[in-house]
């Protein structure tokens, strides 16, 4: 080979290889320096909190994503990304702005695009429109503070509270929900209170302006004295009409009660076969007591006693549900309650402890002739006949410290959770165990259900 033909051939691989260095294709062993073409096509649609940018990505087959730099009111940079899968990117931390906005496109490599650069004025921070949702529902002794936030933003509800141009306390709620209600409780009855109400963004520090709600007073209830309520006995709750002493109960009779219901019965003023309604879901009683305690003890004012809806040593417990009726000496409406469970069966320690139940109320004005009538699960009905107040359950608290005051205090339940108020009018009382705890493994099931103590609040009614 010549030398001319030589130098040529030279000239050739070194001019082949700059080529090849220059295309964006990576070279074995060698990080790929090159940087994608930018975003192009950038638009953007406000938003409270920041807002949407949608454009349209570089072509480059290595890209990656898309982040956004830029810079809020506190002086915190904040970087956001979108995937290559996307075609659009969210702005948030922001309040009215102007904010200057930098997107860059960045490949697989980790190099980045010359930036974009996007003036955007987003319509204000989060903290505005959620302070609008802002209201407060009178409860029973306190004040419930509801609160909507479509946007996930972490907030602080900040509450002071005045009476008579005097502020008696502060306090400070946290949420993210989507809707929220907080609690102010330990309030005095009979006495106005102005609240004012701020929400602050708790990272960024955004604040909302502050809103007033002036002269409210709690809901006002008493606890009920529990000294006039009595069973209503088998025989008493079907009446004369429908009674015959000299039946024998079809099954084991859990009270010593004499007789039995006659075989139609009438209910609503219809008749029925009482094998129907005379079951311990329906319209029958379950152990007014046994060697271990009574019904009674279920509202003799000590939680260190219980009652046992069934002798479930012996085989006499009714099984779920089960019912007790029971007259309140007056009329009356409820508004909350509090309920002792018993020492070991209490949260599900064991089977046994009632779980679920129900309040049902009568409000019968001829209750001589017996208290039958249909079961209405409309809690808004105005009948006379028995009507579903509420159904209700414990739940498990999420700590054994918390299980323990809960146990020791009693399990507080309101009538209506969502809208505080009043129950219907009624003076007869029918309580449903409705389900217990499930037996432990290994352990026993109990076909019985126990609760140590009840406590009725609410207000007794002029009849």
């Amino acid at each position: 080979m010549n030398m001319k033909r030589y130098i040529t051939l030279f000239l050739a691989v070194v001019l082949a290889a700059g080529i090849i260095g220059c295309t964006k294709t990576e070279t074995p062993g060698a990080r790929e320096t090159v940087s994608p073409g930018p975003v192009s096509n950038v638009k953007y649609e406000a938003d409270y909190g920041g807002g949407v940018l949608t454009y349209t990505i570089p072509s480059d087959a290595d890209f990656l994503y898309v982040r956004a730099e830029y810079t809020i009111d506190n002086g915190m940079t904040i970087s956001r990304t979108s995937s290559r899968y996307n075609k659009n990117l969210e702005l948030t931390g922001m309040n009215e702005g102007p904010y200057l906005v930098k997107l860059y496109a960045v490949d697989v490599n980790g190099n980045e695009s010359e930036p974009v650069e996007i003036e955007v004025d987003p319509l204000g921070a989060t903290v505005g429109p959620i302070s609008e949702t802002l209201s407060i529902t009178p409860g029973f002794g306190l004040f419930y503070i509801n609160v909507e936030n479509e946007f996930g933003t972490i907030v602080d509800v900040c509450v002071d509270l005045w009476v008579d141009n005097k502020l008696v306390a502060t306090q400070t709620y946290t949420t993210a929900a989507e809707a929220d209600r907080m609690k102010i409780d330990n309030l005095e009855r009979d006495t106005k209170y102005t609240l004012d109400v701020k929400v602050r963004d708790n990272r960024y520090a955004y604040e909302s302006g502050t809103t007033e709600f002036g002269n409210y007073q709690v809901l006002a209830d008493d606890t009920l004295d529990m000294k006039p309520l009595r069973v209503i006995e088998d025989p008493e709750l079907y009446g004369p009409e429908n009674w015959d002493y000299t039946l024998t109960v079809p099954t084991q009779n859990l009270n010593n009660v004499k007789g039995a219901p006659k075989t139609q019965i009438k209910i609503s003023g219809k008749t029925v076969q009482s094998k129907n309604y005379y079951t311990f879901d329906k319209f029958r009683n379950a152990a007014y007591k046994h060697n271990e305690g009574g019904v009674y003890l279920f509202w003799d004012g000590r939680s260190d006693t219980h009652f046992e809806s069934g002798d479930y040593d012996v085989g006499q417990g009714p099984d779920w549900p089960w019912c007790y009726f029971i007259d309140m000496g007056r009329q009356v409406q409820l508004s909350r309650f509090r309920i002792w469970q018993v020492g070991g069966s209490h949260f599900g320690a064991n089977s046994g402890g009632c779980k679920t139940f129900e309040f049902w109320g009568s409000n019968d004005p001829n209750p001589g002739d017996g208290l039958l009538s249909e079961l209405i699960s409309d809690p808004e009905s105005t009948s006379n006949g028995w009507v579903l107040i509420g159904r209700y359950t414990f739940r498990v608290p999420s700590n054994d410290i918390d299980m323990q005051k809960e146990f020791e205090e009693g399990t507080e339940f309101l009538i209506d959770e969502d809208n505080p108020k009043f129950s219907r009018t009624f003076r007869y009382w029918r309580f449903v165990g409705v389900s217990d705890w499930p037996a432990a493994a290994g352990g026993r099931y109990w076909a019985s259900g126990r609760l140590a103590e009840i406590a009725l609040m609410g207000k007794e009614v002029e009849e």
